[in-house]
């Protein structure tokens, strides 16, 4: 898109300007394209080493601009031949302003709806008013309540809008990637030079347009522009594991990611003391090559395990992942990344890979099927989670039936989804190579023994908790109601249902997510956790469970850190993944009514039981209790595929 950014600067009936043109350590032919522009002195072309992020990007131009103001221009946005020339007079008239912005056209593409939408002065709700102090006011009000129209995720003006004075207030700089990352740099900037006491004032003119497509750093950072279809390969995704992806952040560089919309997570904080890289038994007999294929989930740390045990780790991630899924090389540990691309096998091979991991979601299932396709030459282990019945969704049944059927080692996450796949796949499943293992184990090293005073102590009512997606919260607001005390956890899941909940019933509580290293300290306060609340009417037959019947959620490990007993719905007679596992533990308060839900939570002597028998069997839900076992499943596929083709391991 640059070369038609370029062109609209040079149709500018404004001619005294000079470009400082960045290019962010871009990988595609960007210096081809601009290279004809470079015979303008008026042109200078700056190239960093690496990708350095918007903010750096922002600061690197400007120290380096030489006029009296400043304007933006990203390469996918463009000039109307009059732009230059109305912000530089609007700011000759305003001597008191410091910044001028114009209205934008914007061609905005949702799905199955598309429009053109002019922001001019106008429209004083969303671009200000003339009067001079009005500009402020209604600044602040667009940026503190967010963009009605989504132009920006919250960002008042785009940048093409956008024309100031030089030099910028004492102080007032761009956010660089090594302080945070966030969708709302510009607001961020526009408020700081508010802040200073800046004064804006408009155009009055359409002569600028934004430009909406996938790509766009807001949404991919930002969970509210993440209305794609369910599943593109390659994909469009959205989040932390996309932004790493997408700007090839290296390994080792921890983020402190901080989405307008989304959990926010500081990898400095969430990953301290787990930086190890490979086990001090790297040379022994067992140690291994490990290819991950497809992504990770949550708990991501768990594969750092694999390395402790001396196994070696490489990785072809899934493109585009959601928002809420781990498909990137995280800031700790020794993993190499072998992009997908023609010469995928042979390099992958190249860093000694023995066995390919293949995991975990739905949205792995393209990826693995071109993987198994494209003939590594080593053992293919499948392990599916999440799910068959989105498969079919999707139009994935014949990739997914072709990987279990070629695949020489498969693992399910329960043996319920083992049985049912039984049925569903007729003859393609082998005793010999399946496995069951949950694929979202949390990493061992955040079972600590911070424990903390139950609340009920202090007060003698009953606390429950509920981390992540809240789960039904007409139950929660019934037993609410009732006096049971209910702790919701996790900021980007409470949305207006979620807080009006909080307002209407004073025993409902909003705490912002917590991190895992403090699952024990901050959870152990409760008395039980909900971690299932969702009918079943399968009757005991595993060929009528839904996916929530077989499904094993990510926050068991996290409720089990912490020592706490599983709330788990279901009716007499039906089967569920997650109440067979609570029953297999010990820990179960199995309910299908609020009646029940009272009368399980007022036992103390039960729901004390419980937890004693989460606390001993809590190891048991860790990836690193696992890893022998996976180890050995895999040396098992290895000689297995030797076997088969009359070959010898080197």
């Amino acid at each position: 898109m640059i070369e038609r950014a370029l062109a609209s600067l040079f149709w500018q009936d404004f001619e005294d300007w000079e470009l400082v043109l960045v290019d962010d350590g871009s990988p595609d032919d960007t210096r081809a394209v601009v290279t004809p522009y470079l015979t303008d002195p008026r042109v200078r072309y700056h190239r960093l080493p690496r990708n350095s992020g918007l903010g750096a990007a922002l600061n690197y131009a400007g120290a380096r601009a030489r006029g009296r103001f400043l304007a933006y221009l990203p390469s996918d946005d463009l000039y109307h031949p009059g732009h230059l020339s109305s912000l530089v007079a609007t700011l000759d008239d305003r001597p008191d302003a410091f910044l001028a912005y114009s209205g934008v056209r914007s061609h905005r593409h949702w799905w199955g709806w598309s429009g053109l939408t002019l922001h001019g002065d106008a429209d004083v709700e969303l671009q200000g008013a003339h009067a001079v102090g009005r500009e402020e006011a209604a600044l602040r009000g667009r940026l503190a309540h967010g963009n009605a129209l989504g132009l920006t995720s919250g960002n008042l003006l785009a940048l093409a809008q956008v024309m100031h004075r030089r030099p910028a207030p004492a102080g007032v700089r761009w956010t660089e990637r090594e302080q945070y990352v966030s969708d709302t740099l510009e607001a961020e900037f526009w408020s700081a030079l508010l802040d200073a006491g800046c004064t804006f004032a408009s155009t009055g003119r359409v002569t600028c347009e934004w430009t909406d497509h996938p790509d766009q750093r807001h949404k991919i950072i930002a969970e509210a522009f993440a209305r794609q279809p369910p599943l593109v390969w390659p994909g469009t995704g959205r989040g932390l594991a996309a932004y790493r992806q997408h700007y090839g952040i290296p390994q080792g560089a921890a983020l402190n990611w901080q989405p307008s919309l989304g959990p926010r997570v500081d990898e400095s904080v969430r990953y301290r003391g787990l930086d190890r890289g490979p086990g001090p038994a790297t040379d022994r007999p067992e140690a291994l090559g490990i290819h991950l294929v497809g992504e990770l989930g949550f708990n991501p740390e768990r594969i750092l395990a694999l390395e402790q045990a001396g196994h070696r780790l490489s990785a072809t991630w899934i493109p585009g992942p959601e928002s809420w899924d781990a498909a990137s090389t995280l800031p700790v540990g020794g993993l190499r990344e072998v992009p997908w691309g023609p010469a995928w096998a042979a390099r992958m091979r190249e860093t000694g890979a023995e066995v390919i991991y293949a995991l975990l979601n739905v949205h792995a299932v393209p990826l693995v099927h071109a993987a198994i396709r494209a003939r590594p030459g080593i053992p293919v282990v499948f392990h599916l989670k999440e799910s068959p019945q989105r498969a079919m969704a999707f139009g994935l049944w014949s990739e997914l039936r072709e990987i279990l059927r070629r695949a020489d080692g498969l693992i399910f996450i329960s043996q319920e989804n083992l049985d049912w796949h039984r049925h569903a796949f007729p003859g393609v499943l082998r005793d010999d190579r399946v496995l069951v293992l949950d694929g979202d184990l949390p990493k061992a090293d955040w079972m600590t023994h911070d424990w903390s005073p139950r609340l009920s102590d202090a007060d003698g009512a009953v606390h429950t908790v509920s981390v992540g997606r809240p789960i039904n919260l007409r139950r929660l607001s019934a037993v609410a109601g009732r006096g049971v005390h209910v702790h919701l956890y996790g900021t980007n899941f409470h949305a207006p249902d979620v807080t009006g909940l909080a307002r209407e019933q004073p025993n409902v509580h909003l705490h912002a997510t917590v991190e895992p290293a403090d699952w024990v300290s901050e959870l152990s306060r409760y008395d039980a956790a909900w971690v299932h609340d969702i009918p079943s009417d399968n009757g005991g037959d595993v060929r009528a469970a839904s996916w929530s019947d077989l499904n094993l959620p990510a926050r068991l490990g996290t409720c089990a850190a912490a020592g706490l007993p599983w709330l788990v719905r279901g009716a007499p007679g039906t089967l569920t993944a997650v109440g067979s596992l609570a029953e297999t533990l010990g820990v179960d308060l199995r309910y299908d009514t609020v009646e029940e839900v009272l009368a399980l939570l007022a036992d103390r002597r039960l729901t004390t039981g419980r937890a004693e028998a989460m606390r001993r069997n809590r190891t048991r839900l860790t990836f690193d209790h696992h890893v022998p076992m996976l180890e050995a499943f895999f040396h098992r596929m290895i000689s297995g595929s030797i076997a088969a083709v009359g070959g010898s391991r080197r």
